[in-house]
């Protein structure tokens, strides 16, 4: 059994954070922003939009998964150019 880790993430108010987790083989996704948007907002801000975008497309599009690792693979590693 994993041990337990309690984190606390402190944003700014311009920022949100997409946070992904894994159980028993499922994802969870959770958007956390750095101040309260109103369920009723008529428009977002782009931060905002985009990352709760991402996080329905992850769950929404069991491909994307997918995509977003090939893509991630496929860059080159900034560590053996540097050298």
């Amino acid at each position: 059994m994993a041990a337990e880790i309690n984190a606390q993430l402190e944003l700014e108010p311009t920022e949100v954070a997409l946070i992904i987790g894994e159980e028993d083989g499922s994802m969870s996704v959770r958007v956390v922003s750095g101040r309260d948007v109103p369920e009723d907002a008529e428009e977002l801000a782009a931060a905002p939009e985009i990352v709760l975008a991402l996080a329905m497309r992850l769950l929404k599009d069991p491909d994307f998964h997918d995509e977003v690792l090939d893509w991630y693979y496929e860059q080159p590693d900034e560590d053996k150019d540097a050298n």
